[in-house]
């Protein structure tokens, strides 16, 4: 039996051409597959300005074609097709690029400047690495040291205090 990353791998491979084709990206792939019960096929999908309901329910019926033809997962499964909502994952340097000056929550794998989690905003992406400033500091992260990175947002208090 394939290994669960082989087939996300194979999965993503098939339907990559499809959404691209589309102006649509495949933000991540989750196949969730219970000692008991059905497995579950996830496929998060944006695109520059946001996806809408009708391109969802429309890859979904695609996409739950193409892969039934295919039969890809073993098992029985059921397939979920959204958006990666408003805290979506960044885990490609493209992905950061495209969110430069939003609000970021990077956890790393080690303590940098005496922290593990660091909220802030994204000022810069290299190569190698990210810049956020955080509280009037900047601080650099190897992209290498991040273990999770997503967006964040703050919600703000409309009424005036007082």
């Amino acid at each position: 039996m394939a290994s669960t990353q082989e087939i996300v791998a194979k999965i993503n491979e098939l339907i990559e051409p499809l959404l691209v084709a589309q102006g649509l990206e495949l933000v991540e792939t989750q196949l969730l597959r219970p000692r008991r019960g059905r497995s579950t096929l996830r496929l998060f999908l944006d695109r520059p300005g946001g996806i809408t309901l009708e391109e969802i329910t429309r890859v979904s019926r695609v996409a739950g074609e193409l892969l039934e033809v295919h039969d890809l997962i073993p098992e029985s499964y059921n397939l979920e097709v959204s958006s990666p909502g408003l805290t979506r994952t960044l885990k490609k340097p493209g992905d950061f690029r495209r969110y430069v000056g939003r609000l970021v929550r990077v956890t790393t794998r080690t303590l940098i400047n005496g922290r593990q989690v660091h909220q802030g905003i994204l000022t810069a992406v290299a190569d190698d690495q990210i810049s956020l400033e955080v509280e009037g500091s900047r601080y650099d992260i190897p992209f290498g040291e991040i273990a999770r990175a997503r967006l964040d947002f703050t919600l703000k208090n409309s009424d005036k205090e007082g």
